[in-house]
């Protein structure tokens, strides 16, 4: 289960906020010093951390953790209605966090095994499919969480109710064990079942409910951990647990499944037992009708210390005696641990860290974030707050959240949209970082259009993703002039024949003269890249484009390639383009169609780019050259 979605109302700085998160790639939170990086985090631990840390006004303190200027429930509830959540009914004085939370067909599975409360498996049987939401509130020193659920006009809230109260409902709604669904088709009807047929039965509508965590629906819920480095034993130790919970749960499973089986059979001893007595009982309470018990054996696993042996030391050491430079070491080692032995699975951590860059050299940071996208490739979804540009540098760049407080004193949080919008989040100038390893440099719009598009379908990840910037030229005749402004640009950086990957047709090669070509230059085709595509490609292309008027063949389209000029300059006309274009206009004449009524195939931009990816579909129509260029960005 991870978090699809957090909504922020009336904490610190944070008015108002509204968050899509990614669960397979960092989250990342970028700006200014007190721009509110931090107190984002820290509301992910107000909703689902085990201890968050939360000030309110009273007795004694004179701190709040509530915003100086509130949101009002009004606004609240019309933000909520525009997402179709259901409202709130509570005054203005709270701050208010709600997370989406989204699971898997897999989790599924695995809570019908568990020892869940009805009131959560009433929600996760009202929510609409693989979605839970949650919301945890905060005001005059308390802290109240609700779910939303299906509930009747007039709350009943029978998942908190007696046995007895629930009775009594099927009694006054009439309903029959016919009406009642037996999951296990044997033995009596569960209160559970009970709650369904009777809310079943009336009218009833999403709301938010009041809710209390059972000790089997912590299981359910992604763990939250927030790390600085000013790490405690116990984050050390709680990233211990997650590292090692497959091998704790490889022994704990069995021990819980038993542990619930024996509650059952309990329960049902102690059940009998009660109604053995229940006119004993009605004697001296005689409105009760009848009594019963819910029985749960609390099985808790965790490691519960750390020891380390040292080479100067005589046998093993409490972590907790250690100097906290050990300590942050041994933190990173865990995490890059857990990152070693990742494997793709159900979301099980939510890990938050707060400028982790922080004592790490370049080399380590950038080693740091490696180390956090693939773990977020696993069980754990990460969300980082860095003023690191390697950080930047290494993310998806709309993956990256720019953070600012606005002249009202609030936190505004947008999507980076582009490099600009990166300078002027963390108000860095062109000098302080360059935020891209390498550049791919095409001639043409088709290519600005096509090779990303390529790109992607030939490794499974986008140009930005792997930090690589596409540059047009436009066109051969501006080679010179391009790659003079380039060198130039990049002079102060890394040398830039180490980061140039240059991708043009052939005929660039005639153009700038063999003489200068060096290892990071590819060109393909006989003279473009339209005739280096596959003749089934060409086949499949043209077929369809122009199906129900002409029809095409490999003899055609291989004698059409054979005309193209070979290893030397030429005239346009000797092309594969326009010896394409030239057949399409004889084979029309052939046929006695109009050539002019006909369509024409483009020849440029991102028409002529879709014209050919539609069919250019799978990695072995990729031209070969184009694939050694993306091998040769990727080294």
């Amino acid at each position: 289960m991870h978090i699809a979605n957090i909504i922020i109302f009336n904490y610190r700085s944070c008015k108002f906020l509204d968050l899509e998160l990614s669960r397979e790639h960092p989250n990342v939170f970028i700006g200014l010093n007190d721009s509110g990086k931090s107190t984002v985090l820290q509301a992910f631990d107000l909703l689902l951390g085990n201890k968050p840390k939360y000030s309110s006004y009273g007795e004694g303190s004179y701190k709040s953790d509530l915003s100086n200027s509130l949101i009002s429930i009004e606004k609240i509830n019309a933000i909520l209605e525009n997402k179709d959540l259901p409202l709130f009914g509570f005054s203005d004085d709270s701050t208010l966090i709600i997370g989406k939370l989204v699971y898997s067909d897999d989790e599924v599975e695995k809570y019908i095994d568990l020892n869940l409360t009805a009131a959560l498996k009433w929600s996760i049987e009202c929510n609409p499919t693989n979605v839970l939401w949650i919301a945890k509130r905060y005001y005059n020193n308390r802290v109240q969480t609700y779910l939303i659920s299906s509930e009747a006009d007039e709350p009943l809230e029978l998942w908190n109710a007696t046995q007895a109260t629930i009775n009594g409902k099927i009694r006054e709604l009439a309903i029959t064990n016919e009406e009642i669904e037996n999951e296990n088709r044997r033995g009596r009807f569960s209160n559970f079942e009970k709650i369904r047929a009777v809310y079943g039965k009336l009218n009833c509508s999403l709301k938010w409910v009041d809710y209390n965590f059972g000790k089997s629906d912590k299981d359910v819920f992604p763990s939250f951990s927030l790390f600085d480095w000013h790490t405690s034993l116990e984050e050390i130790i709680s990233t211990a647990n997650a590292i090692m919970q497959e091998e704790i749960n490889e022994h704990i499973i069995p021990i819980k499944q038993l542990a619930n089986d024996s509650a059952r059979k309990a329960e049902e001893a102690i059940n009998q037992k009660f109604g053995e007595i229940s006119s004993i009982i009605k004697e001296v309470a005689k409105e009760v009708e009848g009594i019963s018990s819910k029985v749960h054996f609390d099985v808790k696993e965790k490691i519960s210390d750390i020891m380390v042996t040292k080479t100067n030391s005589d046998g093993p050491i409490h972590l907790e005696n250690q100097g906290e430079g050990l300590k942050r070491q041994i933190w990173f080692s865990l995490i890059k641990a857990k990152a070693s032995t990742q494997e793709e699975g159900e979301t099980k951590f939510v890990w938050a860290f707060d400028e982790p860059e922080t004592h790490l050299y370049p080399g380590a940071q950038r080693e740091f974030f490696d180390i956090l996208n693939k773990i977020s490739l696993g069980n754990v979804q990460t969300l980082i707050s860095t003023h690191s540009t390697i950080f930047i540098d290494k993310s998806n760049l709309d993956k990256i959240n720019s953070v600012k407080k606005e002249n009202n004193g609030y936190t505004e949080i947008n999507f980076c949209k582009d490099i600009d919008s990166i300078f002027l989040s963390l108000s860095v100038k062109n000098s302080d970082f360059l935020f891209y390893n390498k550049f791919l440099i095409v001639e043409g719009d088709t290519e600005l259009y096509l090779v990303p598009q390529l790109y992607e379908l030939y490794t499974g990840k986008s140009l930005i993703a792997d930090n690589i910037q596409l540059l047009n030229i436009q066109g051969k005749n501006k080679w010179n002039e391009n790659k003079r402004i380039i060198d130039k640009v990049l002079g102060d950086f890394k040398k830039s024949e180490d980061q140039l990957i240059f991708l043009f047709d052939n005929d660039m090669s005639f153009e700038i003269g063999r003489g200068v070509v060096t290892e990071n230059m590819f060109f393909v085709g006989e003279q473009d890249i339209e005739d280096s595509i596959g003749d089934e490609v060409w086949l499949n292309i043209l077929n369809d484009y122009y199906q129900g008027i002409l029809e095409f063949n490999l003899e055609e389209i291989n004698s059409w390639k054979e005309s193209v000029a070979k290893n030397a300059k030429c005239n346009d006309y000797e092309k594969f383009y326009p010896i394409l274009k030239k057949a399409i206009k004889l084979k029309c004449e052939n046929s006695n169609i109009e050539y002019d009524s006909v369509k024409k195939i483009p020849s440029k931009g991102a028409e002529s780019a879709e014209f050919l990816l539609k069919f250019m579909n799978t990695e072995n129509t990729i031209p070969l050259k184009i694939k050694e260029a993306f091998d040769k960005l990727r080294v």
